[in-house]
């Protein structure tokens, strides 16, 4: 039975420069869009949670002084609305109120004005967030700095969700631009929208640092004057909506105890997003209190509906998978939703240690078309070892042959080449099942790693490794206490070579292989010009209310667990970038041309090739031709032809594939002979003429259009 909420949305201009913003607009995005701000709150929770009688106030006009805080701006809303309507009853069944102050932001004096590069004025954002009026809670939702994540979180907290922790994260770190860096669990989960002030991003500091991801960009609405507002998603954790709403998931929860050992839980559970079936496994501890602290939640999330931002592949922790969650009894605060890790859909790695308890949350099997996944739980697991693969990094030594001279598109010179690494990486043991406790005066297994099949004896040295009638030096040290191997190559040495680790006790024995890939070299910018590149990312962000991370490599790269690997991830980056590039409408063709010129800066050519190649279009002439084609700009046309046909094909492909040298030739001797060095020179029309010309030579036929080339 659904649940009947009443809110009442007050608008509030408090500058009368700025129009009103039209009935519509506000309606279809805060009341009864598709992707509206309620319409989230009842599709997550499956309509358990029902705003017919809701209410949007007439516009009223608010006076903010220099206290620009969410309590001062839900204070002045309220009294402006009391003041139009003085007759109005005293929030007549109303559960909690919205505001939305219009603008939210003005121009102030720059307090730094007259020091260098400091504008006479600035822009000052009003406080956004939760607070409470008249003992009604109170979402206060600036408008040109508001994003659909950030609306349906606050009101979140006024139907009375809390904060879902986990990972270590910055997400109270108030001010991130100061030499104090705040460091906690809360905000700590990638797959909760009650989590998104950072969804565990850790971004500051010299710690590891990581992101989740799990939002995208919806529709627009006509007339809402913030482009950036369409930034829409996640779902609510099913943890955290059976924690706070347990009503809303009646019939859709698989219950159970926490397993015996050698008794597995098992159940098949379908995503969140799923309108039917059971979504929700609920494990209960023995001796569960009221609270339901100790319980455990499992559950299912795919890139569908409110969770379309789900990452596939990564490098984002908001991947789409199997999501474990536990109850934790967070001091000051009370039972709340933790993460405790996840299983990634599309990983080796396929179980997960659910950290306070004995459980080990294993996928099974999960259907290709995302409509279930099966998962057991065992009280922890049967005899076995997993190589747990820590930070790679690839130092660089020097460059090597010459460096190529080129500018971001802010002009800024920067140098490109290839530069000499190396890659130091480290391996962790993970055991199970070998008799020990942990206790010192327990038995402890016996730990042995082999590199390339040559056994490791001392702590430390030097092993050389046999790859392909070739010997290379490693150098190793083995952590006396967890035993993790940390393996460095000599610069400029490209291979791969196994690393095994044989743990033995209780009886037993198990093995685990890893691969440590020797990158060698790496293409892309000069390390000392890398702060240059990412400047001018920040300039052209704030122009475009754009967020940076997309276009801008990861630097240093992720550990990729090898070079196949680390290829796929780099052409799944430069097509992610690129499908951003091409759909969102607050876009101009001047800042796409930015963003591509950023890419191109960045992206080594064979990123280009493995993208194109995705894409059905192939080369006839050398890939080192190609490749140095690819990696020249200002004297060949292939670079801006092929962004124009990354752009031009989007999730699309061809049905065939298309000779790109052929494409460029046949661009370059249409009329009036055009070679395009960037991609707003290319014209999509010649463009298109000149791949179906490709086509038909190819294969021998007569297609016309360009549209039924496309599969």
């Amino acid at each position: 039975m659904a649940k009947s909420v009443r809110l009442g949305i007050i608008r509030a201009r408090h500058d009368t420069s700025a129009p009103v913003i039209p009935d519509p607009a506000c309606i279809a995005m805060l009341m009864t869009g598709d992707h509206a701000l309620l319409r989230f709150w009842e599709n997550t929770t499956r309509g358990h949670l029902d705003f017919v009688d809701s209410s949007m106030f007439p516009w009223v006009d608010v006076t903010i002084g220099t206290d620009t805080s969410r309590a001062a701006q839900a204070r002045a809303a309220v009294d402006a609305l009391r003041a139009r309507f003085p007759d109005l009853p005293e929030w007549p069944g109303l559960n909690g109120l919205v505001v939305i102050t219009h603008p939210g932001q003005r121009t102030v004096p720059n307090p730094r004005a007259g020091q260098p590069g400091q504008p006479a004025t600035i822009t000052q954002s009003f406080d956004g967030g939760a607070t409470g009026v008249d003992g009604l809670s109170v979402a206060v939702l600036p408008v040109m700095s508001s994003d659909l994540t950030f609306m349906c979180h606050e009101v979140g907290h006024v139907l009375g969700l809390d904060h879902t922790f986990g990972l270590d994260n910055n997400g109270t770190d108030w001010d991130p631009t100061d030499a104090n860096i705040v460091v906690g669990q809360e905000y700590g989960s990638p797959y909760d929208l009650m989590s998104s002030a950072t969804f565990a991003g850790r971004f500051l500091g010299a710690g590891p640092t990581y992101s989740g991801q799990p939002t995208f960009t919806g529709p627009t609405v006509t007339n809402w004057p913030y482009a950036g507002a369409f930034a829409m998603g996640p779902h609510l954790s099913r943890a955290n909506l059976h924690l706070s709403m347990p009503d809303a998931l009646a019939g859709r929860v698989v219950d159970a105890p926490f397993p015996q050992p050698g008794a597995p839980v098992t159940a098949r559970i379908v995503p969140a997003s799923a309108s039917n079936g059971r979504c929700l496994l609920l494990l209960h501890p023995p001796g569960e209190p009221a609270s339901g602290v100790g319980r455990v939640y499992v559950e299912y999330r795919v890139p569908a509906g409110w969770d379309a931002g789900m990452d596939p592949l990564g490098p984002s922790l908001s991947r789409e998978g199997v999501v474990v969650h536990s109850v934790v009894d967070v001091t000051n605060q009370g039972p709340r939703a933790w993460y405790r890790g996840s299983v990634p859909t599309k990983s080796p790695d396929t179980d997960v240690t659910v950290a306070t308890t004995p459980l080990v949350v294993r996928t099974v099997a999960a259907d290709p078309e995302r409509h279930w996944v099966d998962v057991s739980v065992t009280a922890g697991a049967a005899s076995a070892v997993e190589i747990v693969r820590g930070p790679q990094t690839d130092g660089v030594m020097g460059p090597v042959g010459e460096l190529q001279e080129t500018r971001t598109p802010c002009g800024d010179p920067v140098r490109r080449g290839t530069f000499a690494t190396a890659s130091t990486a480290s391996f962790g043991v993970r055991g199970t099942g070998f008799g020990g406790s942990g206790v010192p005066v327990d038995p402890q297994p016996t730990i042995t790693w082999t590199v390339g099949g040559v056994p490791l004896g001392a702590p430390s040295g030097m092993v050389d490794v046999p790859v392909d009638g070739a010997v290379f030096t490693l150098d190793y040290t083995i952590e006396p206490v967890m035993s993790e191997l940390v393996l460095t190559s000599r610069g400029g040495e490209r291979y791969e070579t196994s690393a095994v680790v044989t743990v033995s006790g209780g009886g037993t024995t198990a093995s685990a292989t890893a691969v440590f890939t020797a990158q060698g070299w790496v293409e892309g910018i000069h390390p000392d010009d890398v702060q240059k590149l990412g400047d001018c990312l920040g300039r052209i962000a704030e122009r475009y209310r754009r967020m940076p991370a997309p276009f801008r490599r990861p630097t240093p790269e992720p550990p990729w667990s090898d070079l196949a690997t680390r290829r796929l991830a780099e052409q799944a980056w430069l097509r992610q970038a690129f499908r951003l590039i091409a759909r969102p409408p607050d876009l101009d063709a001047t800042g796409r041309g930015e963003l591509s010129r950023l890419l191109q800066v960045q992206a080594p050519p064979t990123a280009f090739i493995d993208a194109l190649g995705e894409a059905a279009v192939d080369y006839s002439v050398p890939e080192a031709d190609l490749t140095d084609w690819l990696r020249n700009p200002e004297f060949t046309p292939y670079p801006a032809l092929a962004q124009s046909m990354l752009l031009r094909l989007d999730s699309t492909r061809l049905k065939r594939p298309v000779f790109l040298d052929v494409i460029a030739f046949n661009y370059e001797n249409s009329p009036g002979k055009p070679s395009p060095r960037l991609l707003e020179d290319v014209d999509t029309a010649v463009l298109e003429a000149a791949v179906v010309e490709g086509w038909n030579v190819r294969y021998g036929e007569a297609v016309s259009e360009f549209g039924e080339l496309l599969t």
